[in-house]
């Protein structure tokens, strides 16, 4: 094994640990490792790390930089072991399950992220924060706003292309992005004490909704704060038609 993948490890090593403590859960599942080589677009989040669960063999993987042991990137490891936690918590074994909590997972993992960008020690402290607080990204220091926004402006610009829908890929990626962005903002909303100065810009989804359609915000209504367990359900139930009628409308490819 080469020394760039057992610095890799052991950094993971520490940061599971800090995930259980941060979560105050035991379990996590186990996963393969794989070293990400072609490293040609650092300012691509799922660059840095992205998880994938194969349904059939109940195995993670996670792929990850050789860079994540640099600087400020713990949150994105938070991110992509929150997927990790909700598969076993919501969905091992069970396919419908995994595609219906797809939504619920990426609204989740941005919550845990953001919540890790902010400094906070535990999912259960009591906090504050100002939006207009700086933050260090792996992309270089701003403040809880703009990092929220520019998140989402990444999700509009994918959207205005006009091969965007060509094929389920790049759907379920601008999906993950959507509910990652709601995630954030339910932090926001939550926590943040000025939040009622921003908070047409930051629920503001114009955008989004007139390609996802009105039954989206269905599923956005119910995105507030940390979700039950009923809720994760309802949510799913309500996921995976809205999916196969986005499909249909927009005659998307497989």
């Amino acid at each position: 094994m080469n020394r760039e993948k057992l610095l890799v490890e052991s950094y993971l090593t520490q940061s599971l640990t800090s995930y259980k403590k941060f979560m105050d859960i035991e379990k996590m599942p186990s996963y393969e490792l794989i070293l990400i080589e072609d490293e040609s677009n650092q300012t691509n989040f799922n660059v840095i790390a992205s998880h994938n669960y194969d349904v059939v063999s109940d195995k993670h993987t996670l792929k990850v930089s050789k860079d994540i042991v640099k600087g400020n990137q713990d949150y994105i490891i938070f991110h992509e072991f929150t997927h990790m936690y909700d598969v076993i918590t919501y969905s091992a074994k069970d396919l419908r399950l995994y595609a219906a909590n797809r939504g619920f997972t990426e609204y989740h993992a941005a919550q845990i992220e953001l919540l890790k960008l902010l400094g906070v020690d535990s999912i259960d402290d009591k906090i504050s924060f100002s939006l207009t607080q700086p933050i260090e990204t792996f992309t270089g220091n701003t403040t809880v706003l703009e990092y929220v926004l520019e998140c989402r402006n990444g999700t509009r610009q994918h959207i205005s292309n006009e091969n965007f829908a060509d094929n389920i890929y790049p759907l379920n990626n601008v999906l993950g992005m959507i509910f990652n962005h709601l995630g954030r903002v339910s932090i926001c909303q939550l926590y943040a004490n000025d939040f009622e100065l921003y908070r047409d810009e930051l629920k503001n989804m114009e955008c989004e909704t007139a390609f996802l359609g009105n039954d989206f915000l269905e599923m956005t209504s119910l995105a507030n704060g940390f979700l039950d367990e009923t809720t994760v359900r309802i949510l799913g139930e309500l996921y995976i038609p809205f999916m196969f009628d986005l499909i249909e409308i927009h005659k998307i490819k497989f």
